[in-house]
Order: C-alpha cells, then structure tokens, then sequence
C-alpha cells in the first residue's frame, strides 16, 4: 500500500484501499459492544477497519480523499462537503463500550474509536483507529467476525449494520446450510447493539423501526433472505429468532 505524501498532526498517513470487497474483521467483542455512531460514520469506521491485514502489528493512519469518501459512501460531493465536520465529531465524540463479565458484575469499558479524525483541504479525511482497539483488531485467530465491505456499505440503516454484524457473529457456520439457520437474540441484545436502551420503549416501535428496518435492508442489500418469530416469556417478547437463508435466485441472477 502507498505511503501518502502528506502527514496529519505529525504521522505519516497511508492511502485508504477502496476495493470494498476486502473484509472488516473485528473480534466478537467489539462486534458485541454497544455503539452509537450515525450511520455514515460507522460505514467510515469499517472501511478504516478493512484497512488492517492479518499480519499488521500496528494501527496506521489512513487518510482518503473527499472524492473517494462521497464515492465511497454514494453520497454526493455537495452533501459530503456539508455534512463532513459532522461525521468526524461523531466519531471522536461516541466511543464504543466493550462488556466484560467477571463473575461478580458487568461492566461496560468505554473506548474512544479514533485519536484522529479529522478533515484537511488538502488531504482529505484522515483516521486513525485508536491503539486501544488493538486486542479487537490486530492478530484475530479466533472469537472475530468477518464480512466484504460493500455488504455494509450498500444499508441505509445503522441498525442494519449493526443487527447484520450480529448475525454474522453469531453464525458459526462457513456456509449456510440448504435449509437456513436460526439465529436467536435477545431484545436486551439487541437494545444494547443498536443504542436503543432509552429508545423506543412501546414494543412496535422497537419492531418497525429497528427489527423490519433492519430484516428489509438485509435482504435488499445481501444474498440472505429472513424473517423472524418471537421468543416470549408469558405475553412478554424477550426475543427474537431470526431464519436465514442464502437467496439463491439473488446469486444466479448477480452472478
């Protein structure tokens, strides 16, 4: 990867890659911690993620052209150029919280994702994930989730990514089975993945407007097809089970 000939507050930053079929990796912890960045800032953060190789000791900073951005993220130029400053303080001002459980409590450590973010004329954006993230991010042999790029950044909602995420992590399969797989998660989990702990409290707000919004994209924007049924517990829903299943008529006709 080319070295870029421009150096952000000292550091010498690389070329972003934008082949968005290179896979985000992340271990199963970060995957499960409880984010709330607004969806074109998570899309940014998992293309700075694609950017790690396997064999990387380090974390480096990346920088990418407002262009290849608004490219990247099919918004365009004029938008981008509004809306930039507010993807950057997004994602310094809303740190990932990681669970660690002993087993005497939970607790949630909070981690800033980046120690720079910022937007220069001249260069661009540049990134560079916090050297905090790297037992999440660097030398993953097992516990991690993977997934292409462009499977993300096609969603037009955070909770997509984020429930999709969970779903993958929690898919211990390399191929799906001809009959599909369920996948079982919580309602706490799911509160807790998307930010949604002090949102949406009535039930059917939770189910239209993160649940079917998040099963819609999924199957606009991936070879999965979905639906769902409830885990209850009395007339409560705890739960969800998710059935998933390759779309294979998506496949023969993209392929």
């Amino acid at each position: 990867m080319a070295r870029g000939n421009k150096q952000i507050e000292g550091q010498l930053t690389f070329e972003m890659c934008l082949n968005t079929e290179n896979f985000v990796c992340q271990s199963n912890a970060l995957v499960g911690g409880k984010q709330a960045l607004k969806l074109n800032s998570a899309k940014l953060v998992r293309a700075a993620i694609m950017q790690i190789k396997p064999d990387d000791k380090e974390i480096h900073p990346y920088k990418i052209t407002i262009q290849d951005l608004a490219s990247l993220l099919n918004v365009s130029p004029t938008n981008i150029y509004r809306d930039i400053n507010e993807i950057t303080d997004d994602i310094i001002n809303n740190p990932v919280f990681i669970k660690e459980t002993t087993e005497k409590r939970v607790r949630w450590v909070k981690i800033p994702w980046v120690t720079i973010c910022t937007y220069d004329s001249d260069v661009g954006v540049a990134i560079k994930l916090n050297d905090e993230l790297k037992p999440f991010l660097l030398n993953l042999k097992e516990h991690y989730t993977q997934y292409e790029l462009a499977e993300v950044l096609a969603m037009k909602s955070v909770y997509a990514i984020r429930i999709f995420e969970m779903l993958q992590e929690k898919i211990k399969v390399r191929q799906l089975p001809a009959d599909g797989i369920d996948v079982e998660m919580s309602v706490q989990e799911i509160r807790e993945c998307c930010d949604c702990e002090d949102k949406y409290e009535k039930f059917n707000h939770l189910k239209s407007r993160v649940i079917d919004a998040a099963v819609n994209e999924i199957e606009r924007t991936t070879y999965y097809s979905m639906s769902y049924d409830y885990v209850k517990k009395g007339k409560s829903v705890i739960g969800f089970v998710f059935h998933l299943k390759r779309d294979w008529d998506k496949l023969i006709h993209e392929g």
